[in-house]
Order: structure tokens, then sequence, then C-alpha cells
């Protein structure tokens, strides 16, 4: 896929600083969650794949859930007051996708947004001395790897590259 410098392909945004609380680390992150659910969603409306479409509303769910999981730890945090959502502060995902948008281009979207998720939560983990912050951007951090490896897979199955199932190779637990 031809890359454009122009496009933001990431998901990750908001700056987070040495001084950053728990609370706003989680509002950082509350919104970057719902960025992704809506950059996922935008995907799954466009890709006329229906294998394709699949797993991108499966992301779409998944992000959904992070920001769902994120706000109930806000309400414990602050003894059941609601996380103040404003929708002005989504950041808004701007990527060129068309309805024959390969499905190696549409994936090749999201693992940079994934890697992208990534590398913010870990550099956030690592520039927060709030430890509560510090543990939840780790916990971003991993699940958004893991996202960035199930598409990484996806991938590689459909571009051939997955070697290590070949028939003729033998499997990591027959060592």
């Amino acid at each position: 896929m031809k890359e454009d410098k122009k496009k933001t392909y990431g998901e990750a945004g908001g700056q987070v600083g040495s001084e950053m609380t728990a609370l706003e680390a989680l509002g950082v992150a509350i919104y970057n969650e719902q960025s992704a659910f809506d950059f996922y969603t935008g995907l799954a409306d466009v890709i006329k794949n229906q294998s394709g479409k699949k797993k991108f509303e499966f992301l779409a769910s998944d992000e959904k859930r992070h920001r769902e999981l994120l706000e109930a730890h806000y309400e414990k945090t602050t003894g059941g007051k609601e996380f103040p959502f404003d929708s002005a502060m989504v950041k808004t995902i701007k990527v060129e996708v068309r309805d024959n948008t390969t499905a190696a281009e549409a994936l090749d979207i999201g693992i940079k947004a994934e890697k992208e998720a990534y590398e913010f939560y870990s550099k956030s983990a690592e520039q927060t001395q709030d430890a509560d912050a510090k543990k939840m951007f780790l916990m971003l951090a991993e699940q958004e790897d893991r996202h960035y490896n199930l598409l990484t897979a996806e991938k590689q199955a459909l571009t051939g590259q997955f070697y290590w199932f070949d028939v003729g190779t033998p499997g990591m637990m027959e060592h």
C-alpha cells in the first residue's frame, strides 16, 4: 500500500506528562477508545467484504468495551461520578477508504493505527508518575498490542506469509 504522509492513520491522541493524574489519564484513554471505535465502525461501514466487515466490527466492539471499562473505573475512582464525556473532544481519524479498498489495504490501516496506539500508551506509562495511571496505560498497551497481532496475523494469512503453519514445518510444540 502506498503511504500518503498527509493522512492520519493513528487512533491515539492527547498529551500525557509526568504530572498527569490517574483521572486525567483515564480521560485521555476514554477519548482515544471512542476515537478507535469510530475508526473501526467507519471501516466496517465502507468495506464490502463480509469477512473484513466482521473483523472491523469485532475490533470496534472491543474498543467500545475498553471505553466502558474505563468509564466504570472512572466512576469507581470518583465515588460514583459519571465521566463528563464531550463528543467534541473525540479525535476524528481521517483515512481515505473506498468501497473498493482491498482487504490488505484495510488491514494495513488498522495495523498502523494499533501500532500507534500501542506506542502512545507505552510512552504514556513511562511518562506518568501516577502508579494507577501507569498500570492502566500498560493494560491498554497490551490490549492494543493484541489487536496489532490479530491484524498482522490476518494480513499474513491473506497474503500467504503464514509460514509457521505450513504442513512441512514442525510445530512449536513438537520441539
